[in-house]
């Protein structure tokens, strides 16, 4: 409540500020370093599509893109990104399996607890804010399985030409094909940003909440595995297969509030602008594992239990203190002063609820100079005092003139994720206690790009202290936490090109992976591929856009990990291995104005093959759909 109230007093006071201000002008806004130039296709009285501006926390700005490109059509799906290096569950709104491992962006801060909503999940950094000549709203929908929808409503609009304010409202509810697999989401943004008449002020604020409802069956029992292996027409209605268990729910919510302000000290005309800066972030966190009877795959119950009510909360606070350079001769210097509070409680429901809490701090120094045409960055920081933050060594170098490419090296130290250390669970066999060591990563990565070969990435990672949850038995789901000595290197190859056959294209991502390992710890496929074959072409005079082909995707078999509801993360098993068959989508996607069409059958050849297609080893992957949904923009 002191912190709402906190917030009320302080955007109160920032409206005097802003009533206070005399706007003129609507080139005002900084621009980034990085500016996507694409050509679209607004026409008639409406402003230059240039006008229209997306604006990330470092300033760098993107314009807003109504093109109907296969970039696009790769990410016209839940998360609204390019899910290559993801196998998706059976229904939407489920969580992801990993093909290629990812890591979370460079920073001091641990890991997200409850790592199977990572993906869904809005971060900080993927908030964008906006300036716009005129209201502009987008609006999406996508049919799902069985019952529900999925929609994403986006509008933005200047209350002058110095402040702007967006809202959105992200929703899911999806039925699903499996018993008790219903999948549910919500997500409410709310931006703002403002530059004073003078540009010396400027402020970015967010409001975030987020809420994940998953009905949870464990996977399928043995003997419905079985079933769907043996192709038996009496389980071609998959409602049918039994289930590990009928009675759990996952609820996963975030509430988040982020305050972005800078002060410039010296002239705007400056050769050398000094600023002051702010950010404040507060979130609070919980995830609750609900079970009306106790199930055999997760053991006993504690003596004086009757039933199962897992929550665990998590709230930070974050204030990070920074001064920034901008000088002509000696490049751009920022330093920064962060504080990092935390309160880990779990198995609050009792009266025994242990935490974990402390007032963490850190200092780093971000340095980058463009020299020759090339770009020099140098960022490092260092924990000062405390167990939970980090300390990180960058340095990274870049180019996009005549040969585009992007050379880094980093060591990272960084907690693994708190529920690591401390879980306490109804169930007498998933409570643990441990003393975590922070998660070693010295990484080397290549990227190049070229016209006539394409994009090359080389990633090279040496990892200590992995950390990981395990299981032992493939007939339950309890698990230990596992954190192991031996070095880990993991090698990472991507390639990805177009090739142009007229009207026909043929867009290729192929992946590569090795791990040098002593056991089966970090386990991915050896080989992903994804190619897609699409042929695009203007019809009507022009009124109208279209794209239409076939995608395939493989990838090798593996040890994938298995799913567990009950943690909502992920145990790594070494009993059976997925992969090794064919994805072929079909799609059909259109563009007239401002609005996208899609149309899209998945997985249209699982009647063709073997029951031999999974997303974890107990979770069977979608069988055959055919989904459609838009993309619509327009101005006001």
């Amino acid at each position: 409540m002191k912190i709402k109230l906190f917030f009320l007093l302080y955007f109160s006071a920032l409206s005097l500020t802003f009533s206070q201000s005399n706007n003129k002008n609507i080139d005002l806004l900084r621009m980034g370093d990085m500016i996507d130039k694409k050509q679209d296709s607004l026409k008639s009285k409406l402003p230059p599509i240039e006008l229209y501006q997306f604006i990330n926390i470092e300033n760098d700005t993107v314009f807003l893109d109504t093109t109907l490109t296969i970039k696009k059509h790769y990410k016209f799906n839940y998360l609204r990104k390019d899910d290559f290096g993801l196998l998706k569950f059976s229904n939407i709104g489920q969580t992801y399996n990993e093909l290629i491992k990812t890591y979370d962006k460079i920073s001091i801060y641990p890991v997200n607890s409850f790592e199977s909503k990572k993906h869904a999940y809005i971060a900080r950094n993927e908030i964008s804010y906006y300036r716009v000549p005129t209201p502009l709203t987008e609006l999406l929908f996508k049919t799902v399985m069985k019952q529900g929808q999925h929609t994403d409503a986006f509008f933005s609009s200047n209350f002058s030409e110095r402040l702007n304010f967006s809202v959105a409202f992200k929703g899911l509810r999806s039925l699903g094909n499996y018993q008790n697999i219903l999948a549910g989401s919500k997500q409410f943004r709310f931006t703002s940003n403002y530059v004073s008449s003078n540009d010396k002020y400027n402020f970015k604020l967010h409001y975030v909440t987020q809420s994940f409802e998953n009905q949870e069956n464990g996977g399928l029992t043995d003997e419905s595995l079985m079933n769907f292996e043996n192709k038996d027409p009496l389980f071609n209605e998959r409602s049918k297969l039994s289930v590990k268990f009928e009675n759990a729910t996952n609820n996963f919510t975030s509430k988040r509030y982020f305050i972005n302000q800078e002060f410039l000290l010296t002239r705007k005309k400056s050769n050398n602008l000094f600023s002051i800066g702010h950010n404040l972030e507060y979130e609070t966190t919980k995830n609750i594992f609900e079970q009306s009877s106790p199930s055999e795959f997760y053991g006993k119950l504690k003596p004086e239990l009757s039933n199962i009510m897992d929550r665990t909360n998590i709230k930070t606070s974050k204030n990070e203190f920074y001064t920034f350079l901008n000088s002509n001769l000696l490049g751009k210097l920022k330093v920064t002063y962060s504080n990092y509070n935390y309160d880990y409680s779990t198995n609050v429901m009792s009266e025994t609820s242990n935490k974990i809490n402390a007032n963490e701090n850190a200092v780093s120094l971000k340095f980058n100079r463009n020299l020759l045409g090339q770009k020099f960055e140098f960022d490092i920081s260092k924990n000062l005092f405390g167990e939970k933050l980090g300390d990180f060594f960058v340095v990274n170098v870049s180019s996009n003139k005549n040969f585009n490419y992007d050379l880094g090296f980093s060591i990272v130290s960084k907690h693994p994720g708190l529920y690591y250390e401390l879980y306490e669970s109804s169930y007498s066999e998933l409570n643990w206690s441990n003393e975590i060591k922070k998660k070693l990563n010295t990484n080397i990565f290549l990227k190049i790009k070229t016209e006539k070969l394409g994009a090359f990435t080389f990633d090279f990672n040496k990892i200590s202290n992995y950390t990981f949850f395990n299981s032992n038995n493939l007939n339950n789901l309890i698990v230990e936490v596992n954190q192991i000595d031996s070095k880990i290197e993991y090698l990472l190859v991507k390639w990805h090109k177009e090739f142009k056959f007229g009207k026909f294209r043929l867009d290729n991502q192929l992946a590569f992976q090795n791990v040098k390992q002593t056991g089966d710890f970090l386990n991915v496929p050896k080989f992903i591929s994804r190619n897609t074959l699409y042929y695009s072409n203007k019809i009507l005079k022009g009124a109208l856009f279209f794209q239409t082909g076939f995608s395939f995707k493989y990838f090798t078999k593996f040890y994938a990990n298995e799913y567990n509801p009950a943690i909502s993360s992920f145990h790594i098993q070494n009993q059976k291995k997925i992969g090794g068959f064919p994805l072929l989508d079909f799609f059909a996607n259109a563009k007239i104005k401002q609005t996208r069409l899609f149309l899209k059958v998945e997985h249209f050849n699982s009647s063709m093959v073997e029951n031999n297609f999974y997303s974890s080893p107990s979770y069977p992957y979608r069988d055959f759909i055919v989904r459609f949904g838009l993309v619509w923009n327009f101005f006001n």
